[in-house]
């Protein structure tokens, strides 16, 4: 079984124990909004891929409307929204929340052309820590 599989099933379960949870039902349902309004700004990504790559070894724990792997070395979670179908990559290292880009770079701040740092806006940042889980059919 891996990562996806996993995925998977907790998105079946979670989205089954939902039915008798309306707080929960809500959430999944927000992560679904969110993927609707913003998918085709996100970058298309092999949750396998990504856990090797970020959190290798790591077992998945569902939490609500996510499940997570998180890895003790590198700090790193991946966190995927089980009603998004997305996932995003958490540095668990700082005490709030820094979300990280496919590389595992922070994105708050860029550099211009003329050396000068600017702080992005939310929704340039969000475009750039969001991605879309790809479907078993496109791994």
């Amino acid at each position: 079984m891996d990562s996806k599989d996993v995925y998977s099933s907790s998105v079946d379960a979670q989205k089954e124990f939902a039915k008798h949870d309306s707080e929960l039902m809500e959430k999944i349902m927000q992560g679904k909004k969110r993927n609707i309004a913003h998918s085709e700004e996100w970058t298309s990504v092999n949750i396998n891929e990504i856990i090797s790559q970020f959190a290798p070894d790591a077992h998945a724990e569902v939490h609500g409307n996510k499940v997570e792997w998180y890895n003790e070395k590198t700090k790193i979670s991946v966190v995927a929204d089980i009603g998004g179908g997305y996932l995003r990559l958490q540095d668990k290292s700082v005490p709030y929340n820094l979300y990280l880009d496919i590389h595992g770079k922070d994105v708050r701040n860029y550099i211009d052309a003329n050396g000068k740092q600017h702080g992005r806006p939310k929704a340039e940042r969000e475009a750039l820590t969001h991605f879309r889980i790809k479907y078993r059919s496109e791994m």
